[in-house]
Parts: C-alpha cells; sequence; structure tokens
C-alpha cells in the first residue's frame, strides 16, 4: 500500500475516534413526544391518560391499574424535568401476516429531587400503535451540566483549556504520523501504534467518595466534566507515544531496503 493511501486511513481512524467524542445527543421527536405524555401523567395522577395511549389489547384494566399503582409510587411530582434519550433500538417486521415496527427507548429524567429511568415499547402494526411496555425505575445516570462540546454555554476557562489541550494532543499525533510514514524508520508500523497512545490520568470525585487512576489508553480526548449530583470527573490524556517518538527521532534509523539483484539480459551465446 502506498504512504498516501496508508495515511489516509490512519487519518480517517483519527477523525473518526475523535468524533464519537463529540458526537450529538440521540433523538427520536415521537418517543419524545410519549415520554413527556407519561411524566405529565405521572405528575397529575392521571393513570386513565396512559392506559388510552397503550396499544390495544397490550394488557387488561386490571392488570395496569396493578402495575400503575408500583410505579407511582415511586415517582414524585415535580413542576420541572430535563430529560435524556440514552438508547433506542428499531425493529420492523416484514411478513405475509402485516408488518410491525417495535421502537425500544430508554430515558433519563432528572426532576428537581430525584433521578429516574424511563423505558418506552412503542408497537406499531396493522392492528394500531401505542405504548405496548411501559417500566419505570428510581435512579440514573448523572447528567452532564458542563465540560463537553455539546455544553459550549455552560463550559467554564479550566473545561475549555482542557479540551483545547485534548484537539492539540490529536494534532500533534498527526503531525507524527506524517513524518513517520515520510521517515519510516525501522519498525515504523510499531512506531505508528506508538504514536496514538495516550498515557492518561483520571480523577473522579462522586458524593462522599473519590478516585484516582492512570491507565494507557488509545484515542483518547482529555476533557474536565461536571454532573448534576455534584461529582466531577478530570481526564487528562497527554500523547506520550508521539512525545516518545520525537524524543528518540533522531536516533532511530531509517528502514533498510531490501538489496535489489541486478537483471542479466545479456543474449546467451
Amino acid at each position: 500500500m502506498k504512504k498516501a493511501g496508508v495515511l489516509w486511513i490512519v487519518l480517517i481512524i483519527l477523525v473518526c475516534c475523535f468524533m464519537t467524542g463529540c458526537a450529538g445527543v440521540l433523538e427520536n421527536e415521537s418517543m419524545d413526544l410519549e415520554v413527556e405524555k407519561i411524566i405529565a401523567a405521572l405528575n397529575e395522577d392521571d393513570a386513565d391518560k396512559i392506559y388510552s395511549a397503550m396499544y390495544p389489547d397490550a394488557v387488561t384494566r386490571e392488570e395496569f391499574d396493578e402495575a400503575y399503582e408500583k410505579i407511582h409510587k415511586f415517582w414524585q411530582k415535580s413542576d420541572s424535568h430535563t430529560k435524556k434519550l440514552n438508547a433506542i433500538n428499531t425493529k420492523k417486521t416484514l411478513n405475509k401476516s402485516g408488518n410491525s415496527v417495535i421502537c425500544e427507548a430508554q430515558y433519563y429524567v432528572y426532576t428537581q429531587d430525584n433521578f429516574y429511568t424511563i423505558y418506552l415499547n412503542y408497537l406499531s402494526d396493522d392492528k394500531g400503535e401505542g405504548l405496548y411496555g411501559f417500566y419505570l425505575q428510581v435512579g440514573a445516570e448523572p447528567m452532564l451540566i458542563s465540560g463537553s462540546f455539546r455544553t459550549v454555554r455552560e463550559n467554564s476557562v479550566l473545561q475549555w483549556g482542557v479540551l483545547l489541550f485534548g484537539v492539540l494532543s490529536y494534532i500533534f499525533i498527526i503531525i507524527t504520523v506524517v513524518d513517520i510514514l515520510r521517515k519510516r524508520p525501522r519498525l515504523f508500523g510499531l512506531w505508528l501504534v506508538a504514536a496514538l497512545a495516550f498515557f492518561s490520568i483520571q480523577i473522579k470525585r462522586v458524593p462522599d467518595n473519590s478516585y484516582m487512576g492512570v491507565a494507557v489508553n488509545w484515542f483518547a480526548l482529555s476533557s474536565y466534566k461536571i454532573y448534576n449530583n455534584g461529582s466531577w470527573i478530570l481526564f487528562f490524556a497527554v500523547p506520550v507515544g508521539a512525545i516518545v517518538y520525537w524524543c528518540l527521532r533522531k536516533k532511530l534509523k531509517p528502514k533498510q531496503k531490501k538489496p535489489q539483484i541486478p537483471l542479466d539480459i545479456s543474449p546467451v551465446q
């Protein structure tokens, strides 16, 4: 493979891995509407509203009322909330009896005093459409307040500084990869892998507990993130592989080329 081809492959991998840390939040308008209806009904203690949104004959009224009583005991009414779509999966079935679409979604819901996880199953087929399943669980992952590219307005100067360091680290790695491909030192394939290595330090602070750890990572992005439950995570990754390469660059010998055997094309006498 030519140098240019290898370079483009490496650059594409770097961009893809970098963008995974900057990807947008999952969105689904129809499921967002369904979860908002459920939250409103729970705040109003209106079981009829939720039952009317169920898929036809999904459950009997007696079964629904029994399940609703358990769910509503966990829910505490709140005037405001924030939701986050954490996972979604859509399954489509095509057969002779008819077509059906099942959408499964997981939401984190944050109220003023509590966190919840809501699971929704929405079924649509020739017989009708509606909620086929609805589950509520107390507790959810903390909500990110600041410290990423998605929280532009909330980020502090320190958080932007850490993110900028992460971006510059990737630019430094790209420059290093280009130099390795041009110089082609001995074991240059291993140097390409080493150039993508980060030495990271993670400090995590959660209520009543702290954690610190070190590791070697690939495609890591430095960040300082703060969450709504008072916890924060500082992840600082240094491109140690690229740094080591530049420190040893002058001592690295180029890859030896295989000796070419001259081709004798003189006529046989």
